[in-house]
């Protein structure tokens, strides 16, 4: 996360100053910036995609246990745990039915 933030911001701040100030060291935000993509991110990237596409399908109503149901129909296998860590990210949240009003007067 340190590393992202200095990624974003080093247009306006010195990365000395940003390195220094978040107390991580200016060639480990090197090494990380020269790292390829890791393969459980790509695959994060793709079941992301899956999921807005499941999400938008349901008309934003799923949420992560009936994407999850709906991805196992589809042949990929993942928790839905970690379907819900996936979907704040899209701003894919489901939908709850409102409480039922009774009137006790």
């Amino acid at each position: 996360m340190k590393y992202q933030f200095i990624e974003v911001h080093r247009e306006e701040f010195k990365i000395t100053v940003m390195c220094r100030t978040l107390q991580v060291s200016r060639s480990g935000y090197y090494a990380w910036r020269g790292r390829p993509v890791s393969g459980r991110e790509m695959a994060n990237q793709t079941l992301k995609a899956e999921i807005k596409a499941i999400h938008e399908e349901s008309r934003q109503t799923y949420g992560s246990r009936r994407i999850q149901a709906e991805l196992a129909d589809n042949g990929v296998k993942c928790g839905h745990n970690r379907i819900a860590r996936l979907m704040p990210r899209r701003r894919a949240v489901g939908q709850t039915k409102p409480p039922l009003q009774t009137n006790h007067d």
